[in-house]
């Protein structure tokens, strides 16, 4: 029987192999010994096999060496600007790498997500004289040239960038738009900062309307419940007779687009990583969009100064590769010196409320009584 390296051989195997006339017979000497051997490979011994596993590469590649500082320069010559009312800043692609934990000064253990910002560019801008509009499109990561189309190829060739995975625009304001061809990294963003992170949520299959939309369920056996357990109940009125549209039944539970707010905890310039806290929709390797905060959330972020219209290098300055998102000043482990409320000042509140109420008292009409 012909076989491939490092493939066992069964004796079963052996057995079929022979004509129907000798297949009930045992195996021979010679045909033990090849069973023997193809347990083992072809190695003489299973202390050769072990020294061979332990001597062995890595499977995986090691990390790269992250320097400390790095220069950058600026070869498109953008200016940084000062935002007015009303500049709104382009968002960024960016790949779901996986999960994990960090630690910050104080020891405190932070979940958070890792995006990779992968090859990422200004493929085309939009302007208000050509298209009516002002936005940019940007391209992710990297894609066969032979399953694009001419246009699209014509369109990455004029910007002078290699074929994109994935393309989106993002609305911007007229001070902050940047030239085809730019490369944007996680400079962009500033730790600490809030962001829209947007995507598409796992497929979980079918469920029912307790597990896709939260319902109670019906009672138990000991309340006159039979068979409607887990049931959606009731679908409508009597008196119109039908059911409205958008009902929640049971039926596929995602993917389903979703928006959540995180924080930048951390971000790595060397590969283009930004790690968020919190969990964000999506599987590994998928593709999500972060935008700055807006509405109420953005009211978190005017202690911190984003760069307009994005991140602008000194030429000759050296960055710290590596930026995380500054701790806390007091130590979250130790107990606060003072309880949250003193007792001298709940006391004096309550004199004051009975003065207070004493002298309305006083200037009520007769007849009136103000309870304390």
């Amino acid at each position: 029987m012909w076989r491939t390296p490092l493939q066992p051989i069964k004796a079963w195997a052996l057995q079929t192999h022979r004509s129907h006339r000798f297949r009930h017979l045992p195996l021979t000497s010679t045909e033990k010994q090849v069973f023997r051997e193809s347990q083992r490979g072809f190695f003489a011994s299973k202390w050769q096999k072990r020294l061979g596993h332990l001597l062995e590469g890595r499977r995986r590649p090691p990390p790269p060496d992250v320097p400390d500082k790095e220069q950058l320069t600026n070869d498109f010559g953008i200016k940084p600007c000062k935002p007015v009312l009303g500049s709104k800043r382009t968002g960024v692609l960016a790949y779901k790498i996986g999960c994990m934990s960090l630690w910050d000064e104080w020891g405190v253990k932070h979940m958070v997500t890792v995006c990779q910002l992968d090859r990422l560019h200004v493929v085309q801008s939009m302007t208000l004289q050509k298209n009516g509009y002002e936005a940019l499109q940007l391209g992710l990561g990297y894609r066969s040239i032979h399953r694009l189309s001419r246009p699209e190829i014509g369109t990455y060739m004029k910007a002078g960038v290699g074929p994109k995975h994935h393309k989106c625009e993002f609305r911007v304001s007229s001070d902050c738009l940047l030239p085809p061809g730019l490369g944007l990294s996680v400079r962009h963003f500033v730790p600490g900062q809030w962001v829209f992170v947007s995507g598409w949520s796992k497929g979980r299959g079918y469920h029912g309307v307790m597990k896709r939309w939260g319902f109670s369920g019906g009672g138990s056996d000991f309340h006159g419940h039979k068979k409607s357990h887990r049931s959606a109940g009731s679908l409508g009125q009597r008196g119109i007779g039908k059911v409205w549209v958008g009902k929640k039944m049971a039926g596929h539970k995602g993917p389903d687009p979703r928006c959540v707010n995180a924080k930048v905890f951390r971000i790595e310039s060397t590969r283009n990583l930004i790690f968020l806290k919190g969990a964000l929709p999506g599987y590994k390797g998928s593709v999500v969009k972060i935008s700055d905060a807006r509405g109420k959330t953005a009211l978190k972020n005017n202690h911190i100064r984003l760069p307009y219209p994005t991140f602008v290098p000194v030429p000759g300055v050296e960055y710290p590769v590596t930026i995380q998102e500054p701790p806390p000043q007091r130590d979250p482990f130790l107990y606060p010196e003072q309880p949250l409320y003193q007792l001298l000042d709940c006391i004096s509140a309550r004199v004051m409320v009975s003065c207070v109420i004493e002298q309305l008292a006083c200037v009520a009409l007769p007849g009136q009584m103000i309870s304390g």
